[in-house]
């Protein structure tokens, strides 16, 4: 009961200061409302989601970009035209509001055009429902060093996405996403390198949030869903309302939603808009909510964003990113400086044989992460289009030495492409590569400049009907044996400890990668 107040009381929280900045919402809600076409956030929406149409639009549909992203592929390999990412995957758009299966100028779009528009009271939408997902099989194949080829191993993470989209008013959407999570290659019981068990089947709630708005100035949507801070596209710092990063590496990002208020205020004189949120993530009490702020503004061909997060015991996190075009190239800076105060700086030796453990003290003082990229696109021929673009990232939290990288793991302190201090990525990418226009190739590396380790990547997508689509891929890990991108693991004989190990363990390697192969099948529902 005290989880559900506090629940309704945060919401409450919310809506009166949405109507406080709004100015005067009740006062000016009898003057007539703006016609569909000069609602900002009905052309917002129309931007995000696309046209009308009677249909939903073939999976390949491109998304337009979210709040505050910026050119470059967010996956290394990913095209315009075949973008990896979950909205592109079902064929909508990749903006922060889209839910899953979103088709661009679906359903989706006929709806949301008509949710921020004016008009002239209640109405009963004909087909108020709509349902889809997306069918996701995978099966990947990771030869390690030293492994014999018929030994390599198998796994075949599938996914199954069902979404379930209501619009019952043009001014009130409500959205659930659910994910089911299953590969039948896990053994009953099996166990990963940390001692957790494995599971075979997961179901997971993606997204469950209710759209709707206050006098159509300002806009409210509540519940667990998808947010993306940040210019960058392979690193971002100012990312910071998740708890996990996004991963470069993933196929499209699998990250669940976040359970939020979030309110959304458009300036239409400036074209900026506001956003606040309160963050009920693992919040038992309203001392646990916590608070972020945005400003996305517009100055030319410039996008500039200003963010912060703060309150609810987690850490205070202030950012700014900039998205600009320079001529024939488009340029992304993101700064996130985050209080790490009394995060552990671990230092000193680890040996498992000798039972010797690094010691470690508070950072002490805050933290700047920064990120910048630039990406060129040119045609290569009257009909093609390529793009190469590349990216830096410094995390001041990194380290350069591996040897203490088994024990960040095994202590849970280990957070992919956050064990190094500098790290770099190169995408190239060709949609629609000559006559293929239902294909696309993309090469991209990631490297770990501190280690140094790197992974290089070979895409290939094709459609193969309309609703269908085939990736194949393959993936190289080299540089550092140990390293983060080519992380490997010698354990020496343990003798038993009391209270610590009961028994004794033989001594096992557990093998680098080398070579990772893929292919997916994917079906929009």
């Amino acid at each position: 009961m005290a989880r559900a107040l506090s629940w309704l009381e945060g919401v409450a929280l919310v809506a009166l200061l949405a109507v406080s900045a709004g100015g005067g919402h009740a006062a000016r809600a009898a003057a007539p409302a703006p016609a569909p076409e000069q609602d900002p956030e009905a052309a917002r929406e129309r931007a995000i989601f696309g046209e009308p149409a009677t249909e939903p639009a073939p999976v390949e549909g491109n998304g337009t970009a979210a709040e505050g992203e910026g050119a470059l592929p967010t996956v290394p390999g990913a095209v315009p035209g075949d973008q990896r990412d979950e909205d592109a995957i079902f064929g909508g758009s990749s903006g922060e509001d889209a839910g899953p299966g979103e088709p661009a100028g679906g359903p989706g779009g006929a709806s949301d055009a008509r949710f921020g528009a004016a008009s002239p009271g209640y109405e009963l939408q004909e087909d108020p429902l709509t349902i889809g997902g997306m069918l996701y099989l995978r099966f990947v194949s990771t030869f390690n060093d030293g492994v014999p080829f018929e030994d390599a191993a198998l796994a075949m993470p599938n996914l199954l996405d069902l979404y379930l989209d209501a619009r019952p008013d043009p001014r009130v959407r409500g959205f659930f996403s659910g994910r089911l999570r299953y590969d039948p290659t896990v053994a009953a019981g099996e166990r990963d390198l940390l001692g957790q068990e494995v599971e075979a089947a997961k179901v997971l709630v993606d997204q469950l949030w209710v759209k709707t708005d206050i006098a159509r100035r300002v806009f409210l949507t509540v519940g667990q869903q998808r947010i993306k801070w940040g210019a960058s596209r392979l690193f971002n710092p100012t990312d910071f309302i998740n708890s996990v990063q996004r991963d470069p590496l993933a196929l499209f990002d699998e990250r669940t939603g976040v359970p939020l208020v979030k309110v959304h205020v458009p300036i239409e004189s400036l074209g900026w808009n506001a956003y606040g949120l309160l963050l009920f993530d693992g919040a038992e009490t309203l001392s646990d909510v916590g608070y972020a702020l945005r400003l996305e503004m517009v100055f030319g061909t410039a996008e500039v964003s200003l963010s912060g997060a703060f309150g609810g015991g987690r850490k205070t996190h202030l950012g700014a990113d900039l998205s600009a075009g320079v001529g024939d190239f488009d340029v992304t800076v993101e700064v996130g400086v985050a209080d790490e105060t009394d995060t552990p700086r671990y230092a000193g030796d680890f040996d498992l044989g000798t039972l010797t453990l690094p010691t470690s003290e508070p950072y002490g003082k805050w933290a700047a992460r920064v990120s910048a990229g630039i990406q060129y696109e040119f045609k290569p021929n009257d009909d093609d289009v390529m793009a190469l673009g590349v990216e830096y990232y410094y995390n001041p939290l990194g380290y350069s030495d591996t040897d203490l990288y088994p024990y960040l793991l095994l202590t849970g302190a280990a957070r992919s492409l956050e064990l190094g201090q500098h790290y770099a990525g190169l995408v190239w990418a060709w949609p629609s590569p000559l006559s293929w226009d239902d294909g696309s190739i993309a090469v991209s590396t990631l490297a770990n400049l501190s280690d140094p380790s790197f992974v290089s990547r070979l895409d290939v997508s094709a459609r193969v009907h309309t609703r269908l689509t085939v990736e194949a891929y393959v993936q190289a890990h080299y540089g550092k044996r140990g390293g983060e991108l080519r992380f490997g693991l010698d354990v020496p004989d343990l003798p038993a400890i009391p209270g610590v190990l009961d028994e004794p363990i033989a001594a096992f390697t557990v093998p680098p990668p080398l070579l990772v192969v893929g292919l997916n099948l994917r079906v929009a529902l």
